[in-house]
């Protein structure tokens, strides 16, 4: 019994000193590190080894040439792709310029198609317009004008153009087509149809001027041969289809026209003066001219008088400041001048007159 508890006592007691011993075994381990720590300060910092992992490795890694040569490698194709892709998109890009800038790519110039220009007035002088454009089956006549005297043509007060050729190829002529209502380009109409007769193609405007004429000369019945038409609408002539397309002018509702043949287009401009912005809102359809230079164009007539001298037309809007100083100060009566068919300048006149509370006259024939 005595030899158990003896034994049971000395087992007590390293127990408790193995006790004491994993107590304070961590104060010495920090007691040791703060030491280590003190001793260690202004060194470089040295890895410690932790039970059996070892140490990281510092060493710097010698680079590694073949990563970097395939590094180059891709980097050199990446560089070859772009530039052949930018080579290929510029010459391209040069490629369509030349075509856009040769009108022959756009024609069909294999065709047997043929078509007639015949100017029978108007080219090279100012007034008596009037062309005629045929195919070998039809024709269709542009403008019908009337020209004023020279000064030593005693006793003629206007001049029309020869109709002989007319009447040598009147049953090819599918009608007469109207770009705008000057003088220069209706007045001889009803000379034309107190003989012959064809069907009218026009705007309103001219239509109606020309239907004045018609019911001066005792010929009212030839409005049934009016056919108004609608602008950007291609209508079917004879062997032609022809479209309006408006363009502003010193007269308004002025229009170009585009007509196709079998052998080509062709733009027939119209008198005109480019006006960005004209009275009443409406500039020239420069879209549909664009849309006919896409498509190719065979031939372009072009007319408008002063157009070989340098600069441009100002707006007619340009002339309401005159007026209105004219008009406001002004103490008596005020008298202006014009072309009958300045319609929009004639409404300017109108609407200051008004506004500034004078009475208006309007004098003239063609008034």
């Amino acid at each position: 019994m005595e030899n158990n508890e003896a034994n049971k006592h000395e087992n007590v007691a390293k127990a408790e000193e193995v006790k004491s011993t994993n107590t304070t075994a961590p104060q010495n381990t920090q007691k040791t590190e703060n030491t280590q720590n003190s001793q260690n300060a202004g060194k470089p910092n040295e890895a410690k080894p932790t039970g059996d992992k070892k140490p990281p490795y510092n060493k710097k890694r010698k680079p590694n040439n073949n990563s970097n040569n395939r590094a180059r490698t891709n980097n050199s194709r990446n560089n070859s792709a772009w530039i052949a892709e930018l080579k290929k998109a510029h010459s391209i890009n040069e490629r369509s310029h030349k075509e856009r800038l040769n009108p022959h790519n756009k024609l069909n110039l294999s065709t047997n198609a043929k078509v007639r220009i015949t100017p029978l007035g108007g080219l090279g002088e100012i007034g008596g317009n009037m062309m005629v454009i045929e195919t070998e089956k039809s024709a269709i006549i542009v403008d019908v004008g009337m020209s004023f005297p020279d000064e030593d043509m005693h006793g003629v007060d206007i001049l029309i153009p020869d109709f002989t050729y007319i009447r040598q190829i009147k049953d090819k002529i599918a009608a007469v087509v109207i770009t705008h209502g000057h003088e220069d380009h209706i007045g001889a109409m009803a000379y034309l149809y107190k003989e012959l007769q064809f069907p009218i193609y026009g705007t309103s405007l001219p239509l109606e001027m020309i239907g004045s004429k018609f019911d001066e000369h005792k010929i009212k019945q030839h409005r049934d041969l009016f056919r108004p038409v609608e602008k950007r609408t291609q209508i079917k002539i004879g062997d032609f289809e022809v479209e309006w397309i408006h363009i502003t002018h010193s007269i308004i509702d002025a229009s170009s026209l585009a007509i196709k043949t079998e052998a080509g287009t062709i733009i027939h401009t119209g008198d005109f003066k480019i006006d960005h912005t004209p009275i009443d809102g409406f500039p020239t359809d420069l879209h549909r001219f664009a849309h006919y230079g896409e498509e190719g164009v065979l031939l372009l007539m072009s007319d408008s008088t002063n157009s070989h001298s340098p600069g441009f037309t100002k707006s007619e809007k340009t002339v309401a400041p005159t007026f209105d100083r004219i008009f406001s100060t002004a103490k008596g009566r005020v008298i202006m001048s014009t072309f009958s068919s300045n319609i929009h300048r004639v409404a300017q006149a109108i609407d200051h007159g008004i506004k500034y509370g004078r009475k208006i006259c309007v004098i003239g024939r063609s008034m």
